[in-house]
């Protein structure tokens, strides 16, 4: 692209698609180098799916082949050849270019620059739960150590009547912030504008007033009392105690006026929300809190960093401040980076606006204040979509959005075909989308000719039920209506996706579900760590780590490992045989705890020794956890939990213990973790979880339950801040700012926005079917907003129990239901799964091996091993019938052991079986001889190397040194002997040694037959 731009693009559009061939472009045409390219992205998972469409897409392109996805070949980026070189030196270097999100990028700016960031090199990212511990730490002793002086504690007593402990200590929380304002900022323009607010107030509380006089309903009696006492309040500017206890009384929400208007009614709502917010607003009883806290806030920060902590937070405001006071960094990035593209920028937060501002800087240029910069033309390309902005509460803000995109040079594209859903499914999102988004202005979606007619629209809405009512109502509606279309084969468990806006009311759905025997998943719930099926694992390990541990075997005693009741804890305990590893001391009734002893013992015995990757997988291999969480109602979710367990516990030591400790050190602290994504697509169970969580995913059916729920209270931080005006508004408890008040009312404003928003989203998650579920209920609620929409289509929802709506290119099928009972009793046993095919799973994997050899033959990227391991249909066996062990097993476990032993002590390998045999006949070899009195010894030596076009990677088992000549050996563990089959390997690992060592001429290659111990020359 010749000029910065952005791109508009709407959801199911092919966004990723165009983002890569921008990448694409850039490299390919313009002949961009790798590390000039920048590309963010709002979390790590779209990062992830950038780099690898672009690595996957770059290896067909240099290959010759086209990408559908692209409509063509290398000819979409210029002549060919030239593409083609530019793309074989891209694919060398593809880890150069910096993809990810904007936190990482800003975590590695900071390492790159620590003085200038004012941090540690080695500092440690915190996701809050550092910050938690400290805090929890620090202050109640610091607020101990404060009241003991009178002066402190006479303040604090002065503002008892606003607020509580519990708010001050909220209030304190969100001040340690990285970068939170610590005190208020005068401004006569805004002190003005908050007088003429009022005095505005006040004159629409006296046109109320004098429209209503004389009325006798009791309602609108009530109200008039009001509105006199919020008038006297506005016109006055600050409340007397009288006014303060009169307006206390009016608690939201605000009650219906028997025959005032809707405009009207919603004027009476404003202004008592408003007049609640004046009697709280005191600016110089903030200012003195804020004063009184800041020793607090510094004692925190200092203490913060000197633990080595940055806060997600910290992040961007460190790495702004660097870009920003420190020209010579900026100025050397700017160089650097000769295309900046940021996907999903509707989700980007001021701070985050800021850096990207100061890094597409017209170069030369050095502006330290944002408003004032200049983009360099062609350097930043955004994409988005402003429909879908919906992070709010993460401090998402259209207005960042909008500021950025008017600033840019180019024009914006958009992207308006939907290849996701069909015809009907986009004409009926169309229709609500337009009356329902209005900030921005709603931009229609077009149906791709690709997908062909078919797309359903159903709603169920259930009459005369409060919420609850019809949340449990509908949940068992959803349930049926699932299993019957499972049953009738219009669509599988798997395809169904239920989006929620909150998950914290799943749980009336799985129970809805259980009861009907569907499989479902629930994603992005965050109890992770008080999942049952994690505390057992933990409790198993804490046993084995220390069987003294008498609260972990307790733990897995009680757990469906041990099953054993109390009565017989209880024998145990009298008979002093809590510990594992006195297992003679158990009672003779109990052989079943006899047996879990000494499995406990003997891996205890062995978890010093062994690295905690493979005692793990020992430990899932001995005891049926997997199979007993499976069976479990979570289903594959608990298998997913303990496989995400057991990878953070093989990162984080190197051996059992090692592992807990450090595990314990990091998220021990934690009361929040989200559980484990279920990756795999192929799961046939019904996915539940929040919109938000949703969000750039598809199904093939979405259900959209609980459009009744209204939209709750504003979940407003104590600061809120305006980033083009500069506005912060501080809120502790009953006291505020002036400020705090004009901050309130946008974010309602814009939260309401962005609630409309969150059902766009939704809909447009959908493939195929659409199924839109909750009670009729009041005007503020997505629901009413989509029947709304219909009837200003002219498709208006009668009182019959079952209906069609008939719109421009869509139909609506509507039912209108009443309660219904739970389907109370067991749930239906499932038939059982037919017997495993192996005969036909060996082909499949036959067959998948040819495949992929045929494929790896393409391919730049190749290791010299490829096609010289055995064929396949002779090694690959579910089950040996000789009771040999598998042959590629032993190969890898001989390897294993060469790598890591002492060479001088070949005595000291322990090695059973197969494996200990072949290693005996080759340690009495000559050639073991040989190797153990050489001048040089280098094991698993890994190296990449270009070769007439194309690269190749591999670890050479052996390289070693006898005077000036060099031996390039490759262990072989195979029966039969036939070296002709590894001339290509040879060639490979000795032109890499010859390079890399810089001989005259390639070295000898040896290859060496563990069996025999004969070593054959190539």
């Amino acid at each position: 692209m010749s000029a910065a731009s952005s791109i508009e693009a709407g959801a199911g559009t092919g966004k990723t698609t165009r983002v890569v061939r921008l990448l694409l472009q850039s490299l390919l045409a313009t002949g961009t180098e790798p590390s000039r390219l920048l590309a963010l992205t709002f979390t790590v998972r779209a990062a992830n799916e950038m780099r690898d469409r672009l690595g996957t897409w770059l290896v067909r392109l240099v290959a010759g082949e086209p990408v559908d996805e692209l409509h063509g070949g290398l000819e979409l980026f210029g002549d060919p050849a030239t593409a083609r070189g530019r793309g074989v030196r891209a694919l060398a270097e593809l880890d150069r270019i910096e993809i990810g999100t904007i936190h990482s990028f800003a975590a590695h700016l900071l390492r790159q620059y620590p003085l200038e960031g004012g941090v540690s090199p080695a500092f440690e990212e915190d996701d809050g739960t550092r910050a938690a511990a400290i805090f929890r730490d620090l202050w109640p002793r610091w607020l101990e150590g404060r009241l003991a002086d009178p002066a402190a504690l006479e303040f604090l007593q002065s503002l008892l009547g606003r607020l509580e402990v519990s708010h001050l200590r909220r209030f304190a929380e969100a001040l340690c912030e990285d970068g939170a304002p610590l005190e208020l900022a005068e401004d006569r323009g805004r002190a003005e504008a908050w007088r003429a607010r009022l005095a505005e107030a006040a004159a629409c509380a006296e046109a109320l007033l004098r429209a209503h006089a004389g009325e006798a309903r009791v309602t609108a009696l009530r109200a008039m009392r009001a509105l006199e006492y919020m008038r006297r309040l506005f016109g006055a500017g600050e409340a007397t105690s009288e006014l303060a206890r009169q307006v206390s009384l009016l608690t939201p929400p605000a009650p219906t006026v028997a025959g005032w208007t809707a405009g009207e009614q919603e004027t009476y709502r404003q202004l008592r929300e408003l007049a609640r917010a004046v009697v709280d607003v005191d600016d110089r009883q903030m200012a003195a809190l804020l004063a009184w806290l800041q020793p607090f806030v510094a004692q925190f920060r200092r203490e913060y960093a000197r633990r080595g902590h940055v806060s997600f937070q910290g992040l961007l405001v460190r790495a702004r401040r660097v870009l920003r006071d420190h020209p010579d960094v900026r100025d050397r990035l700017q160089q650097r980076f000769r295309l900046i593209v940021v996907d999903e920028f509707q989700d980007t937060d001021p701070l985050q606006g800021e850096i990207l501002l100061y890094l597409a800087e017209r170069q030369g240029a050095c502006e330290t204040d944002w408003r004032r910069i200049e983009v360099e033309p062609g350097k930043l390309v955004i994409v988005g979509d402003p429909k879908q902005s919906i992070y709010l509460f993460r401090g998402a803000d259209l207005e960042v959005y909008q500021e950025i995109v008017g600033r840019l040079p180019g024009e914006v594209e958009r992207l308006t075909v939907n290849y996701r859903a069909r015809p009907e499914l986009v004409a009926f999102v169309n229709v609500v989308g337009r009356r329902t988004i209005q900030a921005p202005a709603y931009v229609p979606l077009d149906p791709s000719p690709e997908r062909g007619p078919g797309g359903t629209v159903e709603m169920m809405l259930f009459r005369g039920l409060g919420a609850g009512e019809a949340r449990e109502s509908e949940a068992e509606a959803i349930a049926e209506w699932v299993a019957a279309g499972v049953a009738a084969g219009r669509f599988a468990t798997g395809d169904v996706a239920l989006l929620l806006r909150a998950l914290g009311e799943a749980h009336h759905y799985t129970d809805a579900f259980r009861r009907r025997g569907i499989d479902f998943a629930i994603e992005g719930e965050k109890h992770f760590y008080a999942a049952q099926e994690v505390l057992d694992l933990l409790n198993l390990l804490g046993a084995i780590a220390d069987p003294t541990n008498e609260l972990a075997v307790v733990g897995v005693l009680r757990s469906p490992l041990g099953a054993v009741r109390d009565r017989d804890l209880l024998h145990l305990r009298d008979a002093d045989a809590l510990c594992p590893l006195d297992a003679d001391r158990v009672p003779h009734g109990l052989p079943d705890v006899r047996r879990l002893y000494q499995a406990i013992a003997q891996l205890h015995a062995r978890a010093w020794r062994v690295p905690v990757g493979d005692l793990l997988a020992e430990v899932l291999e001995r005891f049926p956890l997997a199979e007993i969480a499976r069976a479990t109602f979570r289903g594959e979710q608990a298998v997913a939990n303990i496989d995400k367990l057991v990878e953070a516990l093989t990162a984080e030591g190197t051996t059992l213990a090692a592992a807990l400790a450090e595990y314990r050190r990091r998220f021990g602290e934690r009361e929040e973790e989200g559980e484990a994504p279920l990756a795999d697509e192929q799961l046939d169970a019904v996915r539940i979880l929040s919109i938000h969580k949703a969000k750039g995913l598809e199904f093939p059916v979405v259900v959209v339950p609980d459009l009744h729920r209204g939209p709750g209270d504003a979940a407003e931080g104590p600061i809120l801040r305006e980033w083009l005006t500069g506005v912060v508004g501080f809120r502790c408890g009953r006291l505020r700012n002036r400020d705090r008040v004009a901050a309130e009312e946008r974010y309602r404003r814009i939260r309401k926005e962005e609630t409309r928003r969150l059902l766009y989203v939704a809909l447009t998650r959908a493939k195929d079917r659409l199924l839109l579920t909750g009670g009729k209920s009041a005007s503020d609620t997505l629901l009413a907003m989509i029947v709304a929409a219909l009837r200003e289509e002219g498709l208006v929802l009668g009182e019959e129990a079952e209906q069609t709506l008939r719109g421009d290119g869509f139909e609506v099928s509507v039912r209108l239901c009443d309660q219904i009972e739970p389907a109370w009793g067991p749930p239906p046993v499932p038939a059982p799964a037919p017997a495993p095919d192996y005969a036909a799973e060996r082909a499949a994997w036959v067959e998948r091996e040819a495949a992929a050899r045929r494929l790896q033959a393409a391919l730049l990227l190749r290791r010299p091993s490829s096609g010289t391991e055995p064929d396949l249909e002779r090694t690959y066996r579910l089950e040996r019938e000789d009771g040999e062990a598998d042959p590629l097993t032993v190969g890898s476990r001989c390897h294993d052991l060469l790598a890591e032993m002492d060479l001088a002590h070949p005595e000291g390998v322990a090695a059973a079986g197969e494996a200990g045999t072949i290693l005996r006949s080759f340690f009495a070899s000559e050639v073991f001889r040989e190797i153990q009195t050489a001048d040089e010894v280098h094991r698993e030596v890994p190296f990449v190397i270009t070769l007439d076009g194309e690269v190749w990677s591999g670890q050479i088992d052996l390289l070693y040194r006898r005077g000036e000549r060099w031996i390039v050996a490759d262990y072989k563990s195979d029966r039969d002997e036939r070296p002709e089959r590894h001339r290509l390997q040879a060639d490979v690992y000795t032109r890499a040694a010859q390079r890399a060592l810089h001989l005259a001429a390639p070295p000898e290659f040896r290859l060496i037959y563990l069996r025999t111990g004969r070593a054959v020359r190539l």
